[in-house]
């Protein structure tokens, strides 16, 4: 590979491409977010850092923003503070994408936690968390194994249909 490829990976340069020519595109699937994603890990593997994709009714891509950076182990996630860049774009539905530096992709407690958290103050707002996936050697999508599509859907309906 030459210099100047080396050069641009390490300024982030591909990253900036990638978030800007996603920009109108459809999502319909994982596979399609991870290949969208994956580049921008490429240029600083070695902490786990949070990036959203805001979309609208239709799924199309209105933006792709870097949320929250952290340590090789763990980064702090605040819903409030996605809920703040929802509204202001006025997304309708997200999905949550993360690395994990080590590589292997299988979700955390505290990425549970927090996936149930974000999905819960989406509902709150009318709008939608679609899936959170995790990046590393491969990926993991919350919303193939259903924990978004059933256990959490099932809570937000007994909380908003009077269940509390």
């Amino acid at each position: 590979m030459s210099k100047k490829f080396w050069k641009d990976l390490e300024s982030g340069k591909f990253a900036l491409m990638v978030k800007e020519s996603s920009r109108g595109q459809k999502l319909q699937s994982s596979k399609q977010v991870y290949n969208i994603m994956k580049p921008m890990f490429a240029e600083k593997d070695d902490v786990e850092t949070m990036y959203v994709i805001f979309m609208t009714a239709k799924n199309d891509i209105i933006s792709i923003e870097k949320m929250f950076s952290g340590s090789i182990s763990s980064t702090m996630v605040y819903p409030r503070e996605i809920v703040k860049k929802t509204l202001e774009l006025k997304a309708a539905a997200i999905a949550m994408v993360h690395n994990h530096p080590s590589g292997d992709v299988t979700p955390s407690p505290e990425d549970l936690g927090i996936t149930r958290r974000v999905a819960l103050a989406m509902a709150c707002i009318g709008a939608t968390l679609h899936d959170h996936i995790i990046i590393g050697d491969g990926y993991h999508s919350m919303a193939d194994t259903d924990f978004i599509g059933s256990r959490i859907k099932l809570e937000i309906d007994t909380i908003f249909n009077g269940g509390y």
